[in-house]
């Protein structure tokens, strides 16, 4: 269709974030908080990604790029629109440029919050369809079916997050229906005489069926209204990020690395 090239530039050129279900920055982790109703969220960014192959001179240099939408619900929870673009290049030997998409809805609930004296305790999940509009994925025209339950532990001690997430997704639903099984943490920490200014870092893990497990670490800064930006166009708040990651999968001597930023508003 001849729509279709013409939206694929335009995200690439305006929106590219990782291709994952995860809150930027973060490559696989994500919390239990779901948007407040009524509100809508837009989050875009990019990441750079290297992913060094098993040939000592071969790697792949990976761009992909996401726009997410989400709406909150009345009842604590939300709605999601994700759609994700990639580039891919291939060094040693032919070089090759494949510009893919994906598109997934998703909805979000919060299960349950306690606020206790030193620190509230949330926890919520996340199912989703991710369609198959790939290239590579429409040789089986299979849906994705990725379901989560994650759990927040908010303002420890008035300190810091920190979150856990559990994550299964049936990978083509109604064909060989593989599992593929995730878990992420990350810690928010709001420096103290900045608290607009907050540390991150991230630990992920991720194992297919059949493939060994691959590991992720992730540091870097989330950043409330920069120069008050967002407010002053009658915004509610806007959010950038950035942070380095590295990837390291089990049985392997090398690694792989990339950098991600973007922004979220509301």
């Amino acid at each position: 269709m001849k729509w279709q090239p013409i939206l694929m530039t335009i995200v690439f050129l305006f929106c590219q974030i990782p291709e994952t279900s995860a809150i930027r920055p973060f490559q696989i982790a994500d919390d239990a908080d779901a948007e407040d109703p009524g509100l809508w969220e837009l989050e875009f960014g990019f990441v750079v990604e290297r992913v060094n192959t098993e040939g000592p001179k071969k790697t792949v240099i990976d761009f992909p790029g996401e726009i997410d939408l989400d709406y909150g619900l009345p009842w604590n929870a939300e709605i999601g629109f994700d759609f994700r673009t990639q580039i891919l290049d291939e060094e040693g030997g032919e070089t090759q440029v494949e510009p893919v998409s994906e598109f997934a809805l998703f909805y979000k609930q919060e299960f349950k919050t306690w606020e206790l004296a030193n620190l509230d305790i949330q926890v919520g999940g996340e199912v989703g369809l991710d369609f198959p509009t790939t290239r590579e994925r429409r040789k089986t025209d299979k849906l994705n079916l990725p379901v989560f339950c994650a759990l927040s532990l908010w303002k420890i001690y008035n300190k810091f997050d920190l979150h856990f997430l559990v994550e299964s997704e049936v990978e083509e639903l109604g064909g060989s229906n593989d599992i593929k099984l995730s878990f992420g943490t990350f810690i928010d920490y709001p420096l103290p005489f900045f608290k607009d200014l907050r540390l991150v870092a991230e630990y992920g893990l991720e194992r297919a069926k059949g493939e060994p497990v691959q590991h992720v670490l992730l540091g870097g800064i989330d950043w409330t209204n920069p120069f008050n930006v967002i407010k002053k166009i009658g915004g509610i708040e806007i959010e950038f990020d950035v942070a380095p990651f590295f990837r390291f999968t089990e049985g392997r001597n090398v690694i792989d690395w990339g950098i991600t930023a973007g922004f979220e508003w509301q």
